[in-house]
C-alpha cells in the first residue's frame, strides 16, 4: 500500500475536500486507498464507484438543503416534544435518492483504489470499517447519520450512525495497511495551524467544537510522531505538516491539507453554491499551497 487520502466528516464542509481532490487529480497524484467519514464517506464512495473530480463538482453545485434533508415544523415539533420514542429532526429521503442516483455501488466493486467507510455502533461505541465489497446505500446513509439531527441506520440489525463523534479523520486504516504517504483532508484549520486566541463566547464555542472533531486525529498518529521539549517537562505532538510528522513510523509520510480560516458552524448545514464553490476554490488552492512543497512530482 502506498498512497492514501484520508477525508475528514464535516457536512457541508465536504466540498473542500473536492477542490483537494482536483488538486491531486491534477499533479497525478492516485491513491491507493481512501477512507472516509461522514460526508468524507460519500466523497470516497462517489470517487470508488467511477465519477470524475469534474462530475463530483457538479454534484456539489447542484446539491441543495432540500434536495439534502427535509427540517419542517411538524417534523422539528414533533421530535421536540416526542418523550417516548426518538424521532429525528429531519426527513433524509430526498438525501438517500440523491444519493442513489448518482452513486454505483456495483461499480464501486472495482474500484482501482480500496475504499474504506467508517460507522459508529450506537450500542457498543465501536468503530466499524466497511470496505468497497461491503458498501451500500444504508452504509453511506449510515456513515452520515448526524445524531439528532438525522435518524440512525440499521445494518444487519445494528443500529449505526455517523463515526465523526468518535473518529472525524479516519487514518487508522490507513495506518494499519502501511501506506507510506497519507494526506489527510481537515475542515478546519485547528490542528493544522496556531490557532489564535477566541474573543467571543461563539469563537469560544467554536474552537471547543474543532477540537472535539481533531483530537481522534491527532491521538491516532504514530508515536514517534511526538516531540519533546527539553526545556520543560511536556510533550507534544507536532503541526502535521511539520518534518517531525513527515517522517512518522515506518518511513510513513503523512501531509495534511486545511482551511486556513474558521469557517464557522453555519458552514456544517450550508448547502448553497455559493458556499460549494468557495470552499472547492480554497480546497483547491490550499492543496497546492500546503502539499506542492513536500510532494514529489514528476
Amino acid at each position: 500500500m502506498k498512497r492514501a487520502l484520508v477525508l475528514s466528516g464535516g457536512g457541508a464542509r465536504g466540498a473542500f475536500q473536492v477542490g483537494v481532490m482536483k488538486y491531486l487529480s491534477e499533479i497525478n497524484w492516485t491513491p491507493d486507498l481512501i477512507c472516509g467519514t461522514s460526508v468524507g464517506a460519500i466523497n470516497a464512495v462517489a470517487y470508488g464507484s467511477g465519477m470524475s473530480i469534474d462530475q463530483i463538482t457538479r454534484l456539489w453545485q447542484t446539491y441543495r438543503r432540500k434536495r439534502m434533508y427535509r427540517i419542517t415544523l411538524p417534523i422539528l415539533f414533533r421530535s421536540l416534544r416526542s418523550r417516548k420514542q426518538f424521532s429525528p429532526m429531519s426527513d433524509t429521503r430526498p438525501l438517500k435518492k440523491l444519493l442513489k442516483e448518482h452513486l454505483h455501488f456495483e461499480a464501486l466493486r472495482f474500484s482501482k483504489p480500496e475504499i474504506i467507510i467508517s460507522v459508529l455502533n450506537m450500542i457498543t461505541g465501536q468503530i466499524v470499517y466497511f470496505n468497497k465489497h461491503a458498501v451500500k446505500i444504508k452504509h453511506i446513509m449510515a456513515a452520515s447519520a448526524i445524531p439528532g439531527l438525522f435518524g440512525w441506520q440499521y445494518i444487519d440489525g445494528v443500529p449505526y450512525w455517523d463515526a465523526g463523534l468518535m473518529v472525524n479523520t479516519p487514518i487508522a486504516p490507513a495506518l494499519k495497511l502501511d501506506a507510506r504517504e497519507i494526506i489527510v483532508v481537515l475542515h478546519s484549520p485547528v490542528g493544522a495551524f496556531n490557532a489564535r486566541e477566541p474573543r467571543s463566547p461563539m469563537e469560544v464555542a467554536e474552537l471547543v467544537f474543532e477540537h472535539f472533531l481533531i483530537g481522534s486525529y491527532t491521538n491516532s498518529l504514530p508515536d514517534s510522531s511526538w516531540q519533546v521539549n527539553p526545556d520543560a517537562h511536556c510533550h507534544k505532538t507536532p503541526l502535521p505538516n511539520s518534518p517531525q510528522l513527515q517522517l512518522a513510523a515506518k518511513g510513513t509520510k503523512i501531509l495534511t491539507v486545511a482551511p486556513t480560516r474558521m469557517l464557522g458552524f453555519r458552514s456544517l448545514l450550508n448547502f448553497s453554491l455559493r458556499q460549494a464553490n468557495t470552499l472547492i476554490d480554497e480546497g483547491y488552492n490550499n492543496a497546492r499551497m500546503q502539499l506542492k512543497p513536500h510532494l514529489d512530482q514528476p
